[in-house]
């Protein structure tokens, strides 16, 4: 049976190595494993992009053409890029996390990564923020992705 290498996008893109007899198959096994990992450990309402099911030379001969497209350098992901980068910290944008009446909820307050509460007493996190001092503001219910806005952000708008 071939292998095939399909990639899945929910927030990030998770490349997933499946064993299946037709392309089409593999699709369609990559996707009912990465949604029943969503499932069990994030609470996310956006859809499943599955990619198209390739082998594993065809894989390599994509990334081989994205090379020579950069002049044989490959790129890193954002989240990768080295920290000599980053712009001075003359702008800030920290992260607050709420509750869902809208009332902020203590730092000192944990949670489980999907917002349950660990801390008694505390009704759990509904969703994170983050302002920028230039007046850019993001809100997501996943503490991740919020941060995630809040560093591009400051490294593309501020850089």
């Amino acid at each position: 049976m071939p292998k095939y290498i399909v990639a899945v996008d929910v927030i990030d893109v998770h490349l997933v190595p499946v064993l299946a007899p037709t392309p089409e198959a593999a699709e369609a096994e990559a996707e009912r494993i990465i949604t029943a990992d969503r499932t069990m450990w994030f609470d996310h309402t956006e859809p499943v992009v599955v990619s198209d099911a390739l082998t594993e030379a065809e894989w390599d001969a994509q990334e081989e053409a994205i090379n020579r497209r950069n002049n044989g350098h490959q790129v890193p992901p954002r989240s990768r890029r080295p920290k000599e980068n980053a712009p001075a910290a003359k702008f800030k944008a920290p992260r607050t996390d709420h509750h869902a009446d809208g009332s902020e909820c203590p730092p000192a307050h944990k949670h489980t990564s999907t917002g349950r509460p660990l801390t008694e007493g505390c009704p759990g996190r509904a969703y994170s923020t983050a302002t920028c001092t230039c007046g850019w503001t993001t809100r997501n219910t996943a503490k991740g992705y919020t941060d995630e806005c809040r560093r591009r952000h400051l490294a593309t708008d501020h850089g």
